[in-house]
C-alpha cells in the first residue's frame, strides 16, 4: 500500500466529510475526482460507498426527526432497486460517456431551479421515479444524489428538513450500493479486495469530517445553505461534463 497516495486521499476524504456533515449530501463530488486519479474510478466509486456507509452512524444523528422520512424512503427504496443496473454499466460501459451524460441532465436541472422553478407536489410515483433515476445513475457513475437532491431543492422546504431528508436518502443508498458492489467484487471484480481495505482505513477520518461539517451547519442561514447546496450539485455536473 503506497501510503503517500493514502495521505492524499485521507486529505479528500477529510474535506468530503466536512461537506456531507454540512450538506447532507456532497461527499461523492469531492471524493470522486481525487481518488479516481490516484487510483481509477472503479476504486473511487467503491472508496465513496464504502466509507460513508461506515461513517453512517456519525451522519445520521440527529436527523431522523426532522427529516420527510417518507419520501427520503421511497425515494431510496427506489435507487437500491436501480442500483445494480447501474452497478452492470459501470462494469461494461464507457464511464467517460455516461459521465457526461449525467451532467448535462444535472446541470439542465440546476438551471430550472435557478430561473424560479418550485414544485410542491410530488407523490408516492413521482418521489420513486426520482429515486430511481438517482440509483441508475448513481451506480453508473457515483452521482447518486443530483435528481434527488434537485428533487427537494425544489419543493422549497426548510433547510434544516431538506438536509435531514437528504441525509436519510444518501445514507440508504449507500449503503445499498456496498452491499451491491460487494456482491459484485465476490462475483466478477470491480476494484480489487485491496480497494475496500484502504477505504476502510480512511472512514474515521471521514466521520471526524462529518463531526465538523454538522457544527458549521448550526452557524449557517437558510439561505446559504440553499446555495452551497445548488453550488455543489452545479459543481458535480460540471466536473461529471468534464469527464
Amino acid at each position: 500500500m503506497d501510503f503517500d497516495l493514502l495521505a492524499l486521499a485521507a486529505l479528500a476524504v477529510a474535506v468530503a466529510g466536512a461537506v456531507r456533515g454540512f450538506a447532507g449530501f456532497g461527499a461523492g463530488l469531492i471524493m470522486l475526482g481525487p481518488l479516481s486519479v490516484l487510483y481509477s474510478l472503479p476504486a473511487a466509486v467503491v472508496a465513496v460507498a464504502v466509507i460513508d456507509a461506515g461513517a453512517s452512524p456519525a451522519m445520521l444523528k440527529g436527523v431522523w426527526a426532522k427529516a420527510d422520512r417518507r419520501r427520503a424512503l421511497i425515494a431510496a427504496g427506489a435507487a437500491a432497486l436501480t442500483l445494480p443496473l447501474g452497478t452492470y454499466i459501470l462494469q461494461t460501459a464507457d464511464p467517460a460517456l455516461l459521465r457526461r451524460i449525467a451532467g448535462l441532465g444535472v446541470l439542465a436541472f440546476v438551471l430550472l431551479i435557478s430561473l424560479g422553478l418550485r414544485w410542491r407536489g410530488g407523490g408516492v410515483p413521482a418521489t420513486a421515479a426520482v429515486g430511481g433515476a438517482g440509483g441508475l445513475i448513481g451506480g453508473a457513475t457515483s452521482l447518486i444524489g443530483p435528481p434527488v437532491i434537485l428533487y427537494f431543492l425544489a419543493r422549497q422546504e426548510p433547510a434544516d428538513q431538506t438536509r435531514a431528508t437528504l441525509a436519510i436518502y444518501i445514507t440508504v443508498v449507500v449503503a445499498s450500493q456496498a452491499a451491491i458492489l460487494a456482491v459484485a467484487e465476490s462475483a466478477g471484480g470491480v476494484a480489487g479486495w485491496d480497494a475496500w481495505l484502504r477505504a476502510a482505513l480512511l472512514i474515521p477520518i471521514y466521520a471526524l469530517g462529518i463531526v465538523a461539517g454538522r457544527r458549521l451547519f448550526g452557524l449557517a442561514s437558510p439561505t446559504f445553505y440553499r446555495r452551497v447546496a445548488l453550488a455543489l450539485v452545479t459543481a458535480a455536473g460540471v466536473m461529471a461534463l468534464a469527464g
